[in-house]
């Protein structure tokens, strides 16, 4: 739970010990029962130049705005075949005026990346901003930015020659309320990409009460508890590049403190759902209606409190079939004193808590999570966990302000184990972590990790892990559906039973993963076919391609012409 505050009494009780933020103590490491294949070593800055998302801190001021944090993106915006780096860069006060700093652009040229910052036209944003959610919402092929924060929304357009032009006036895209987190996806099934604001709360300089640490001296950052919460916003695409706010006639809920959330087919009734991590209330679970409105989940599911049946304060979230029973399950990474949350899906919208029978919660109650991303490290046909995690107070009481980041490993999809001490030296480095996304930039067929914590620099991890068997990765292209299908669940079909992947919108926290679907198939399994269901409907069946390889699909027409693919080999 956020620490509370008394601003009356110009004291905040903190979930976190009494020290700097500089003087970190180690957090309780799980022992570990098995070796792990799972491998991350960071890119050095001669290939991955140093860039770090800021929050003004140096001002001293101590704002519930410095919590937040920022997020990145992987996003081959020139379509050269190669994933490239987006890193929000933050923002900064200048008095009591705020300052939008660059969304850094590293292009990946193959065998490293180059700062293309001042030839994007992302070097100057309008806004103090926190995430990136990426999509070709105009369907031209491009992968263009929706960037959330506090000021406004801000909608950049890619005119396909590696440049942005920011148009979310003429796009009618208006939003001023302090926003988060953003996922797209076609939620009336029009064939166009809408969108789903998180917002979060109704703090300004002149709504600013004085908190501060368990000492009753050091100024430190207010709770959202002192504050109201802002309404979450539901946009719908008209079709010619413009967009009408439908949150009202949707039924979306104005009482969330949103921080996180991810928009997926949760029932696979071919409508996409929202997921919705919301801090210190109920998490909000919306089921799509067919497309008119949705229906309200959030207490009837399961999926929007803890296992004590208490709200929890979520950030980072995600959907997953951790159990490979081909059914969509609820991730939400909490914060301290509360244990990180895994709902296993039972069917009909209902959902059951499962963190302490999967070992989630072994690892404790110690940290404050945040990005979140689920993909199969080493190859073994399930998917794995990785968490960053980082403290939103300066002057902490239970837990250190830095944290460092977690890998769970998960076990043949019936329990996870927490193997970081094993994984990477640089991973077990106290940050202040935020956001987190899975991007293939050397197209090895092993998904890496991009990591962006407050105030230092942002880091590359390249997947070194020993594989236990071979990986197909899917790019999807629509027609019926939007061209980026946001909602297409594939499954593969193998020797060890279906395997279920669905791409997704936003998830983690602020970030956007590769718009890819990755598959690994182990050493002992084989491949017969893989089933498209695309968000039009429309069912496709390919035979399995050859493993190891990039394949690009082409949605058929309804009468089934026009189907293309293209196989592409994988670097090893």
């Amino acid at each position: 739970m956020r620490p509370e505050g008394n601003p009356d009494s110009q004291e905040v009780r903190h979930s976190s010990m009494p020290q700097t933020a500089t003087e970190e103590q180690p957090l309780k490491s799980v022992v570990q029962k098995h070796l792990t294949p799972i491998r991350f070593e960071p890119l050095p800055s001669s290939s991955f130049p140093e860039v770090s998302p800021r929050n003004g801190a140096q001002h001293e001021y101590a704002t519930i705005l410095e919590s937040l944090g920022s997020g990145g993106a992987a996003v081959d915006i020139d379509l050269d075949g190669r994933q490239d780096v987006l890193i929000a860069g933050g923002g900064d006060f200048q008095g009591r005026s705020f300052l939008g700093l660059p969304i850094y652009c590293l292009r990946n040229t193959g065998s490293a990346f180059a700062d293309e910052t001042l030839n994007t036209g992302l070097s100057t944003t309008e806004w103090y901003h926190h995430g990136i959610s990426a999509a070709d919402f105009d369907s031209d092929g491009f992968s263009d930015l929706l960037v959330t924060g506090y000021g406004g929304l801000q909608l950049f357009r890619n005119l396909g020659d590696g440049t942005f032009d920011e148009i979310s006036r003429s796009s009618q895209l208006i939003c001023s309320d302090w926003s988060t987190s953003a996922g797209w996806g076609d939620f009336n099934r029009d064939g166009h990409l809408d969108l789903y604001v998180a917002t979060y709360v109704n703090w300004s300089f002149e709504n600013d009460p004085p908190c501060y640490a368990a000492d009753g001296v050091r100024r430190d950052n207010c709770s959202p508890k002192l504050f109201d919460a802002l309404p979450d916003r539901l946009f719908l695409s008209l079709g010619d590049g413009t967009f009408s706010d439908a949150s009202a006639s949707f039924g979306v809920r104005s009482d969330g403190k949103a921080l996180g959330v991810v928009t997926a087919d949760i029932d696979l009734d071919g409508y996409l759902d929202v997921y919705v991590g919301n801090d210190v209330m109920i998490n909000t679970l919306y089921h799509n209606e067919s497309g008119q409105r949705f229906s309200d989940h959030s207490i009837s599911s399961g999926a929007g409190v803890s296992s004590r049946g208490s709200p929890d304060a979520s950030m980072g979230v995600d959907i997953v079939d951790y159990n490979l029973d081909g059914l969509p399950d609820i991730w939400a990474a909490n914060f301290e004193m509360e244990s990180f949350a895994i709902y296993q899906n039972q069917r009909n919208m209902l959902f059951r808590h499962m963190s302490e029978a999967t070992g989630i919660s072994a690892i404790g109650e110690q940290y404050v999570g945040w990005g979140s991303v689920f993909a199969d490290f080493e190859l073994d046909g399930d998917e794995d966990l990785c968490v960053c995690n980082g403290n939103v107070v300066r002057y902490p009481q239970h837990s250190p302000a830095l944290q460092r980041m977690l890998v769970m490993e998960n076990v043949e999809g019936s329990f996870f184990e927490e193997v970081t001490v094993q994984v990477g030296e640089s991973l077990m480095v106290p940050r202040n972590g935020r956001g987190l996304a899975s991007m293939d930039w050397n197209s090895d067929g092993l998904p890496d990790l991009l990591a962006t914590p407050t105030n230092s620099p942002a880091i590359l991890y390249t997947n070194c892990s020993a594989r236990s068997g071979h990986s197909i990765t899917l790019t999807l292209i629509g027609r019926q559906s939007p061209r980026h299908p946001i909602g297409t669940t594939v499954r593969f079909r193998t020797s060890k039973g279906d395997r279920i992947r669905q791409l997704k919108g936003g998830s983690s926290y602020a970030s956007t993963s590769m718009p890819t679907l990755h598959f690994g198939c182990q050493n002992n399994s084989t491949l017969s076919e893989i089933v498209i269901r695309w968000p039009s409907g429309l069912e496709q069946i390919l035979r399995a391609p050859p493993l190891d390889f990039h394949v690009i699909i082409l949605e058929p027409a309804f009468d089934g012409s026009g189907a293309e693919s293209r196989v592409i080999p994988m670097t090893r």
